[in-house]
């Protein structure tokens, strides 16, 4: 038996009612993910974020411009394009041999990032809050744009005495890996031989299921449908 269903999670788990029950009061059922095509609507930078820049002559500084990072999924390329055009003498860049960023700062010129955004290019250390001056400034560790690095299939109706993780009940149905994709892209993924989990006893009249990302938190993507087809077996 097969059963399809229609994810779109805004951050919380989603129930789907089914119009046939699952009649597992023998409590011999498995049920595995047969495959998953999902619409790229997760985030890397969120809201409250920008960027700002002014003159500095003499330690005299000039009025502030600012210009802010609109919510959504950036890539290196698209967030080095919005300093670069904002002011001339900012240069962002990535090393391709360890991922580490370089923000060089031109001469008579401050700027400052907002936390979120220094974290996401890996220059969060000592460096938040504050006004930068003209100068090199070396990420600490690798620029991580790929926020999303895992999805976490997790279903209510496990039995979870027989699925554990890390010693623990668990109802982690599957993981899949992702990949690196823009807003929007459309992924299909088929499980040739999926891990099959037991059910939990009784009649089952709907199926809850969220799909977690790498900090444990219900995926928030944003309105975009994930496509889930589950497929239910005997023992």
């Amino acid at each position: 038996m097969f059963q399809t269903l229609t994810i779109v999670q805004k951050g919380e788990a989603v129930t789907v009612g089914l119009q046939q029950y699952i009649d597992n009061r023998c409590g011999d059922l498995l049920i595995g993910l047969r495959s998953i095509t999902y619409t790229v609507g997760w985030y890397n930078i969120d809201a409250g974020e920008s960027f700002s820049w002014r003159t500095s002559t003499g330690g005299v500084s000039g009025a502030s411009n600012t210009t802010d990072i609109h919510p959504g999924l950036y890539g290196f390329a698209r967030l080095q394009d919005i300093i670069k055009v904002e002011t001339s003498n900012t240069l962002l860049d990535v090393s391709k041999v360890n991922g580490l960023i370089t923000l060089t700062v031109g001469n008579g010129s401050e700027v400052l990032l907002t936390d979120g955004l220094l974290s996401l290019l890996g220059l969060d250390d000592g460096l938040g809050g504050q006004w930068l001056n003209a100068g090199t400034y070396a990420g600490d560790r690798p620029v991580n744009f790929a926020s999303t690095k895992m999805l976490y299939v997790h279903l209510d109706q496990i039995n979870t005495t027989s699925n554990v993780l890390d010693g623990a009940p668990s109802t982690l149905l599957a993981i899949i890996a992702p990949g690196c994709h823009l807003f929007g892209d459309i992924n299909f993924i088929r499980m040739e031989h999926p891990e099959f989990k037991r059910l939990g006893g009784g009649t089952v009249g709907e199926l809850k299921v969220s799909i977690r990302d790498d900090s444990g938190k219900i995926l928030d993507n944003h309105g975009l449908p994930i496509f889930l087809v589950l497929e239910i077996a005997g023992a």
